[in-house]
């Protein structure tokens, strides 16, 4: 056997060592570990419908990002519309309109819940108003999109937040004002003049006492589960003294399978309202009440917590972006002037709040959703004469985006790992 000189075997070493090394870190960029910073404001132009001051974009709801358009919708009371932005040119497309707009109480205003469906080359926008109407648009132009449909739920209130099934065609919708609270489900694949139709049976979806259910209780986000062919959505109040709500799963035939009570779970305060499915198949649950936390529920079985966010309450809307397997949970400290949002990786990942963003000083900053082709993060900011965290508006939407500090790219990596495993070949070639 020919004797290697100590120092080659100490360089061949080393060049393998930082391969290998390389190699690992190319597995695992996938994994974002990317701090966010402010990118832009993009202004919402007031339209004719707008009677606050100045034109103000004061009052929202939900936020939804669709990768098949790579647009963004926003649910914006202020002008009684739903608002479209380009998520990749960050500007203001168009509005689909007609709604309720800014009422008296938000149990009457509109546009409240909203998501699309993109298929075949068409996009389909639904949004709940206020007038208890759940109202569908043909949106595949966004400049100008047309209402195809106003169906009524049968109840006195908004149409809230929304959950669509993209196997069982199914949108279900949260009527979470009256009493008792309701959801109905819509079928989605009527003709392109009419695709949403109420099914009734099941006609009013309530969560029964026998579950759990006390009548006002509530009902909030629902989300469609793919691995158990369910809903869940969430119940802010569930029967008993102080009790901090839970979640109720539902089936495509539009029974209340069961519910999943969070004070059982030892969890004393919540009131759920955002919730998100992660890629591990676990829940996270936003709470409304200010001082609580995040919960990250196992569904299985009779339900398990699996790790709870202290301070992240106040919640409203959470997202969960596939691409960076990341949650994004509104949240408030206390008082509607300083929200923030946080950043939380899934359980598979460890399940920790990888960043928490400080949000301009803004009455309202409860909506989110996160672009999951460029990683882009929208946070509607409402606007008044008084208070105006926007620069060129009274209101905007902020856009947050991964920071620009470069990283080493896949292919310097892979070279790099390349030449470790040539270094170790021509290592054991000069040891044979």
């Amino acid at each position: 056997m020919r004797q290697v000189n100590q120092s080659v075997r100490m360089v061949a070493g080393l060049v393998f060592a930082l391969g290998m090394a390389a190699m690992v870190s190319v597995a695992s960029s996938s994994a974002s570990a990317t701090t966010l910073q402010s990118l832009t404001f993009i202004p919402v132009p007031a339209d004719a419908a707008n009677v606050q001051p100045g034109g103000a974009f004061s009052s929202f709801d939900i936020s939804f990002f669709d990768p098949a358009t790579g647009n963004v919708y926003v649910a914006d009371r202020s002008n009684a519309s739903v608002d479209i932005f380009s998520g990749s040119s960050l500007t203001f497309l168009g509005r689909a309109t007609g709604f309720t707009g800014q009422g008296a109480t938000t149990s009457v205003s509109g546009a409240d819940g909203v998501l699309t469906v993109t298929s075949g080359g068409t996009t389909t926008l639904y949004a709940g108003d206020g007038n208890s109407t759940l109202k569908v648009f043909n949106a595949t132009n966004p400049a100008a999109p047309t209402l195809l449909q106003s169906i009524p739920t049968g109840g006195s209130f908004r149409v809230d937040e929304m959950g669509y099934s993209p196997t069982a065609h199914l949108v279900l919708a949260a009527n979470n004002a009256d009493t008792p609270a309701f959801g109905n489900l819509f079928s989605t694949t009527g003709p392109a003049s009419a695709p949403a139709t109420l099914l009734n049976p099941p006609g009013h979806i309530t969560v029964p006492t026998s579950q759990g259910g006390i009548p006002g209780g509530g009902l909030e986000q629902p989300v469609w589960n793919p691995n158990t062919g369910t809903f869940f959505i969430t119940v802010p109040q569930l029967a008993g003294t102080n009790n901090p709500g839970g979640v109720a799963e539902i089936s495509t035939a539009g029974d209340v399978l069961r519910t999943i009570d969070l004070g059982t779970l030892g969890i004393t305060s919540c009131a759920p309202t955002g919730l998100a499915l992660g890629g591990s198949g676990n829940l996270l649950v936003g709470c409304g009440n200010v001082g609580a936390a995040a919960i990250l529920l196992n569904p299985a079985g009779a339900g398990s917590i699996v790790k709870t966010f202290a301070g992240l309450g106040g919640t409203d809307e959470i997202w969960y972006d596939p691409t960076t397997k990341e949650f994004y949970v509104t949240g408030n400290n206390g008082s509607n002037t300083t929200r923030f949002f946080d950043v939380l990786t899934d359980a598979l990942l460890g399940g920790s709040i990888l960043q928490t963003v400080d949000l301009p000083a803004t009455t309202s900053a409860h909506s989110i959703t996160v672009d999951s082709l460029n990683g882009d993060v929208f946070v509607a900011l409402a606007g008044t004469t008084s208070l105006n965290p926007c620069p060129t508006s009274l209101g905007c939407i902020a856009v947050y985006g991964p920071s620009s500090v470069p990283e080493p790219s896949s292919a310097m990596l892979m070279l790099s790992a390349l030449a470790g495993l040539l270094g170790l070949g021509w290592l054991r070639s000069r040891s044979a």
